[in-house]
């Protein structure tokens, strides 16, 4: 719900003259510690409920603000007075009499006590006030404090009871309680002579909210075992967890329309894990109908919400006359964590790293699931797999046996991109290393990765202790468990300076000549690889100077290239991927025969030198 658009605050204990903007449906107010978060709270309990908390009664000597103070000292003309003014959101219902949105003005004079003047919107006529004095009885205000302290939930218990009361079933079990005790009771009074008490019996209670607020929750935790009190027996922590579930009760089944909740720090008490679930209940509740909250807090959780309906505001103390002062809309998009650790509030810097964290804990969550997809479908497969790093590597190698052998794959090509490949189909050497160590010892066939020799893949290729290398072929890694190979990209002789410079993707197996053709205005787009130049006190990147060796490929031109460009190059283009598909052969031999892999290595490097030979002569 979000009903409430601005609040302005006058004079109010450490705001001088502030307005909330653009309100939401969770409005989360943050800052260091007694800047005065809470007063927006008490600002709106003083508004609804008449009270500067849920315990302390309105005090104009309390509330009143320190600067005004000395100013109404210093001149008799200042006026002494607190005023809130809250603009609304009018319902639909409403809007023919209140217009789209209209404020009303509620202002406390040191004169007036307790009482308040009150002013609404100039386009509302005098004999609709009262539309708007029935409008704004259709709200209740609950104000939850820091110190969730047993008086809270007998607070809420008596809540409670004010819900249930006017329902018939209700009436109707206490009835049933009633005669059920006289029935247990109706001999007690029997020795006691009729002139005395006649027909003496135990009446219903007469004062059910204090029974209510003498009642307790009864909790049984997830293990099982005995139920405890809610309120003595269980953490501060689960008793937090259970306030915003009591409020929604209420606020659902009491006889008010709409409902405000001011709740302060609701994070206290809660681990990491609970406060951002907790963040994430409220921020659901206020989406909902009828419930808009305004919440003060010091928890990244609640910090880091991100959502359409959620407004902030950061509340912070002037440096030269000591008023609060909200920070809040585009000036709080260009708020500047750092400065804000400067000044000795570290909040959004640790949420900011809490949300880097949490994204790669994400990211990394994601990873897992698809490589366990990976995984399964791998196991089905009942031949050896070559995984490739991305979809396009599996497209030009699919084409290529085609090209070269022109007979059956002994062997299936696959990509560890489950992905729809619309994003250009890379899914990276970090996957496919962590595929590789996910192969199990029971697999039914051979796994080999297959790694560009690259930055990226180098690094990956490497692999974990679960991997060794063989000393007589360098580029192949074998697990220990003999189910999972790790091969670096085979380096044709007319690619040794992209194989040296670690710039060795599988789309350079082609030469020069293919890499630059075009078909139907496509190609793969290469741009030069830059290094950094001082020039100056600065520094400028410069391209570097050289050919393929230092170039790079454009990732949204690998697709394009893969399904367009390829189909149509000559099979002689394909010719360096063979060095592929025999490493693959090599490797799946020795396995399938039980032989060293160190011996099938020598006879791969052998052949590939062969082959290094022949283009060479050719």
């Amino acid at each position: 719900m979000n009903l409430i658009q601005e609040i302005e605050i006058a004079y109010f204990r450490s705001f001088y003259k502030v307005t909330l903007y653009k309100c939401n449906h969770l409005n989360i107010i943050f800052g260091k510690n007694d800047v005065g978060k809470s007063n927006i709270v008490r600002a709106l309990n003083l508004f609804f409920n008449n009270k500067t908390d849920h315990i302390n009664e309105y005090n104009f000597g309390i509330d009143f603000s320190d600067r005004r103070l000395v100013e109404s000292q210093n001149s008799d003309d200042v006026r002494k007075f607190i005023y809130v003014k809250i603009t609304f959101a009018t319902p639909k219902n409403y809007q023919r009499s209140l217009g789209e949105s209209f404020y009303v003005k509620r202002q406390w004079t040191v004169s007036r006590g307790g009482d308040y003047h009150e002013e609404v919107s100039s386009h509302i006529r005098e004999n609709q006030r009262h539309i708007v004095t029935r409008f704004i009885n259709l709200f209740r205000f609950i104000y939850i404090p820091a110190i969730k302290d047993p008086s809270i939930f007998r607070s809420l218990l008596f809540n409670i009871y004010e819900t249930l009361s006017d329902s018939d079933e209700f009436v109707s079990t206490v009835g049933d309680f009633a005669g059920r005790v006289q029935g247990l009771t109706s001999s007690l009074f029997e020795g006691l002579p009729k002139e005395i008490a006649h027909e003496t019996k135990i009446s219903s209670p007469s004062r059910m909210d204090e029974l209510f607020q003498t009642l307790d929750f009864e909790t049984i935790s997830n293990a099982g075992g005995i139920s405890k009190s809610l309120t003595t027996q269980r953490g501060d922590g689960i008793k937090a967890r259970h306030i915003p579930e009591l409020l929604n009760f209420i606020s659902k089944r009491d006889r008010f329309q709409f409902h405000i909740w001011g709740f302060e720090e609701p994070e206290n008490s809660l681990d990491f894990v609970a406060a951002e679930a907790e963040a994430v209940r409220l921020l659901k509740i206020a989406e909902g109908d009828g419930v808009q909250i305004f919440t003060t807090t010091h928890s990244p959780s609640f910090y880091n919400l991100t959502s359409e309906n959620i407004s902030r505001f950061y509340v912070t103390r002037d440096t030269q006359d000591g008023v609060a002062k909200i920070v809040q809309g585009k000036n709080l998009d260009r708020f500047d964590a750092a400065a804000a650790v400067g000044e000795g509030f570290y909040l959004p810097a640790v949420a900011k790293a809490l949300e880097s964290y949490s994204a790669q804990q994400l990211e990394m969550i994601r990873f897992k699931e698809e490589i366990d997809d990976v995984r399964k479908e791998m196991f089905e497969i009942k031949s050896p797999i070559l995984l490739t790093e991305g979809k396009t590597d599996e497209i030009m190698l699919v084409e290529a046996w085609k090209r070269i052998r022109n007979t059956k794959q002994t062997f299936r090509i696959k990509s560890c991109d489950t992905g729809d490949g619309s994003g250009g189909g890379a899914a990276g050497a970090s996957k496919l290393s962590l595929c590789l160590r996910a192969v199990a010892a029971d697999n039914p066939h051979v796994v080999i990765g297959l790694f560009d020799r690259d930055e990226a893949g180098a690094k990956e290729w490497k692999l974990d202790n679960n991997f060794v290398a063989n000393d007589l072929f360098s580029d192949v890694k074998s697990s220990k468990n003999g189910r999972s190979f790790g091969l670096l990209l085979p380096v044709p002789e007319f690619r040794k300076a992209c194989a040296e410079n670690e710039n060795l993707p599988i789309e350079f197996l082609f030469s020069d000549e293919y890499l630059a053709t075009v078909v139907d205005g496509r190609r793969l787009v290469l741009t030069p690889l830059t290094a950094s130049r001082k020039l100056g006190s600065g520094t400028v990147r410069v391209p570097l100077e050289g050919g393929t060796e230092v170039q790079a490929i454009d990732e949204n031109s690998k697709m394009v290239f893969a399904k367009t460009v390829v189909p149509k190059l000559p099979d002689e283009a394909f010719s360096a991927f063979d060095l592929i598909f025999k490493s693959v052969e090599a490797i799946i031999s020795a396995t399938d025969k039980s032989l060293p892999v160190q011996s099938s290595q020598a006879a791969v490097r052998r052949e590939s030198m062969r082959d290094m030979a022949r283009q060479r002569r050719s």
